[in-house]
């Protein structure tokens, strides 16, 4: 358990670092705001595009997804029924509302908050030994490992970087 303990702090630690050095570092370098405009782009699209694709796989088999949900032993079954039938629309909710820039702030900080719950979710089942399917996308899902922690990490960095910059800019 400290060994995961450990691995997950050496992940969170990386992604900080990273976090820092994009958010602080490349606007304070003087990097343009042409090139700030079009990183902060090609987040919201990255981002988009996962949720997308992740929200259609779950959309063709919500049971199964709602069986993902209630193997990591967080809710009971009634409320990972409820969850697999009603998180791919929102995840396509989200994921089109940061592509057409309409109310794209709050699609980014509902996904940086949902991406948050995973990594709490992922992190909770490896140190509690639940070998389990992250159930992410769909039937094309991984196990839960310390990897998929550090690619959600990445995936709530790209939801974050471009709240940040568009702070930076209004400020």
């Amino acid at each position: 358990m400290i060994t995961g303990v450990l691995i997950f702090l050496g992940i969170s630690i990386g992604a900080l670092a990273l976090g820092y050095g994009l958010m602080v570092r490349l606007p304070a370098a003087g990097a343009s705001p042409g090139l700030l405009r079009a990183l902060s782009w090609l987040c919201r699209i990255a981002l988009a595009a996962t949720f997308l694709y992740a929200a259609w796989e779950k959309l063709l088999d919500p049971y199964a997804f709602a069986s993902n949900t209630y193997a990591y032993r967080l809710v009971p079954p009634s409320v990972a029924t409820v969850v697999g039938v009603a998180l791919p629309a929102i995840e396509v909710i989200a994921a089109l509302s940061l592509l057409t820039g309409i109310f794209w702030r709050g699609s980014a900080l509902f996904l940086a908050g949902l991406l948050a719950f995973f990594i709490f979710a992922i992190f909770q089942a490896i140190l509690r030994g639940i070998d389990i399917s992250c159930g992410c996308f769909g039937k094309e899902s991984h196990p839960v490992t310390y990897w998929l922690i550090a690619q959600d990490q990445l995936l709530f960095l790209a939801a974050v970087l471009p709240l940040w910059l568009d702070h930076r800019r209004r400020r």
